[in-house]
């Protein structure tokens, strides 16, 4: 059996292209596991135009799948972190620059709150057999820790206003309460007038203190930066081992394969 966040140690480390597949572990038995962390990174035009848009043929997600390695490639930050215990991955978080992400940047449901230059978290999954375990709270914390030494002055999130138990491909957004844990604050309500079928959403924020954001890096070329998680799901950043390059990744279309119930532009 293996151990629970709380009792034993969870290493958290950037995507790199060579591990992309964890991905879809990860994500599997969900609609995730055909999106790649591609969704809130492309438009629906965008992704067409990519050939990547989900329901379209059967070398659609290996492009999808290619994507992702690719943005996993780039130098100056990763797509998003891998939880593990021992070499099992159990759990995925999308993570950076809201300029990365066009579908957040330009949903009504979450516009900008002010003029900070905020990365966002879209997405974040816990692998089942693993949940409620204090996993997805490690996970953030590590990627407030990611972004604040990469120059983030900020990471947002945009979960559930209801804390209502929904199925799992409704819950990739997380919840207000794992984000309190993890000492984000809300900043905004869900807004009004927007189509019934959109998952009403809070905007919450955890700023990262400037001296924390200058000190030390992790390893230039973004690779196997590992940050470690212990008791109770806190995370810490020790030296980089790594070797390879990461960078960030996307996600796909619009009004596509996507539950009705889940849109939220």
């Amino acid at each position: 059996m293996a151990k629970s966040a709380a009792d034993g140690e969870l290493e958290i480390r950037p995507l790199t292209a060579a591990h992309v597949d964890d991905v879809k572990t990860v994500t599997r038995g969900t609609w995730g596991a055909t999106c790649w962390d591609l969704f809130p990174r492309f438009t629906a035009a965008e992704q067409r135009k990519l050939g990547t848009a989900l329901g379209g043929s059967a070398g659609n997600e290996a492009r999808r799948r290619e994507l992702l390695a690719k943005l996993a490639r780039r130098r100056r930050n990763s797509a998003g972190l891998v939880a593990y215990e021992g070499r099992e991955p159990i759990g995925f978080i999308s993570l950076g620059p809201r300029s990365d992400f066009a579908r957040v940047d330009k949903s009504a449901a979450t516009p900008p709150v002010d003029e900070v230059p905020a990365w966002v978290i879209p997405c974040i999954t816990v692998r089942r057999g693993h949940r409620g375990r204090g996993v997805a709270v490690a996970m953030i914390r590590a990627a407030v820790e990611y972004a604040g030494k990469r120059g983030a002055p900020a990471v947002e999130a945009y979960p559930r206003a209801d804390e209502k138990r929904v199925h799992d491909d409704f819950a990739f957004f997380g919840t207000r309460a794992m984000f309190r844990k993890a000492g984000f604050r809300q900043i905004r309500g869900a807004l009004r007038g927007l189509p019934k079928a959109w998952t009403p959403r809070v905007t919450m924020r955890r700023t990262i203190r400037k001296r924390a954001a200058r000190a030390g890096r992790l390893d230039p070329s973004g690779g196997r930066a590992r940050l470690r998680a212990r008791s109770g799901g806190s995370a810490r950043t020790p030296r980089s081992r790594g070797r390879g390059p990461s960078g960030p990744a996307r996600r796909t279309g619009a009004r596509e394969a996507r539950p009705a119930r889940a849109r939220s532009r």
